[in-house]
């Protein structure tokens, strides 16, 4: 995993253009746009420079802005927004931003009460309405993204946490009433989203059931029999062992597995070929979290390839931030 290939590797800009930067105190801004700026604010004045999660292009044009001292305050003017600081105080509780479409002054730690949310990370065990996430619009005209926490990319394509030092930092949506604007610079420093494949839109199948092989063909071929078109078959978790015979540790639930449950599936590659051949997409089902346990038919393999001792059957833990695994 350490020796990404080229075709996963990823393309990125992270460092914003040196005239786009303005530091002054414990606050560094970077003027991504007119109506997006970065705000990062570090007591040890060490700043990120590393592309996060979720962005990665901050080589963006130089918006239009002045900027000046008078008295203890500092001020950055763009065409739409008025950032203002107290360098003396040099506090982030001195922070305000004014936007001038709609007059609206912003202030770090202002609550946000009319945002207009964004998604939801899973509806699992959800009953009802669930309360949405923030989002990147909102009837104030500023939106809010914290970036603090995130991991940030090493060069070689890994994640990993940030400098230990307490920092802030977060990007101000200050568009207004202009969503789509929002949306179009939020683009901009994330990257674009690529348009996923026609047949990712169709019609997916998937149910916890011990189907065999044979079953599953047979119910594609009645979907298609009674002209219900279907994409995607996703094959669930029986499709490796789960009656581990109480071999391995507690974790062997038969929850996660690596290995083909030959009895339901007794020739795996034909089997898929099969579904290929009804021109149907697939995928596994897949529950790592458990890792490795004896039981599976690559235990021994893989226990080598991990440096794990195996002599006693322990199970190789799942550690995703692992680059050997």
């Amino acid at each position: 995993m350490s020796n990404i290939p080229s075709q996963f590797k990823l393309s990125q800009s992270p460092i914003a253009r040196v005239k786009s930067i303005l530091k002054m105190g414990n606050l560094r801004i970077t003027l991504l746009t007119s109506r997006l700026l970065r705000i990062e604010f570090s007591p040890t004045k060490q700043f990120e420079d590393r592309p996060s999660q979720a962005f990665w292009y901050r080589d963006q044009p130089t918006p239009d802005f002045t900027s000046g001292a008078e008295g203890d305050f500092f001020s950055i003017e763009t065409k739409h927004l008025v950032l203002t600081y107290n360098i003396q105080r040099d506090s982030l509780d001195t922070l305000a931003i004014f936007i001038k479409e709609n007059g609206h002054t912003w202030r770090f730690g202002d609550a946000p009460t009319a945002n207009l949310r964004g998604t939801y990370r899973t509806l699992d065990r959800a009953d009802g309405a669930v309360e949405l996430e923030l989002g990147l619009v909102s009837r104030e005209g500023w939106a809010v993204v914290d970036d603090s926490k995130s991991l940030v990319f090493t060069p070689d394509g890994w994640l990993t946490n940030r400098n230990e030092s307490p920092t802030h930092d977060f990007y101000f949506f200050g568009h207004g009433t202009d969503f789509q604007g929002a949306i179009d610079d939020y683009f901009a420093v994330s990257g674009r989203v690529p348009m996923i494949p026609r047949w990712a839109l169709g019609n997916w199948w998937s149910r916890y059931w011990a189907y065999t092989d044979q079953e599953l063909l047979n119910l594609m071929d009645e979907f298609q029999a009674h002209n219900i078109p279907l994409s995607v078959c996703i094959v669930d978790m029986d499709w490796h062992i789960t009656d581990t015979g109480g071999k391995g540790s507690i974790w062997s639930s038969g929850w996660t597995g690596y290995t083909w449950n030959t009895d339901l599936f007794p020739n795996p590659k034909g089997f898929i070929d099969q579904l290929h051949t009804r021109k149907l997409r697939t995928a596994l089902n897949l529950h790592p979290h458990a890792g490795v346990e004896s039981h599976e038919a690559m235990y021994e393999q893989f226990g080598a390839w991990m440096n794990h001792d195996t002599s006693d059957g322990a199970r190789i833990p799942f550690d995703i931030a692992d680059k050997t695994g």
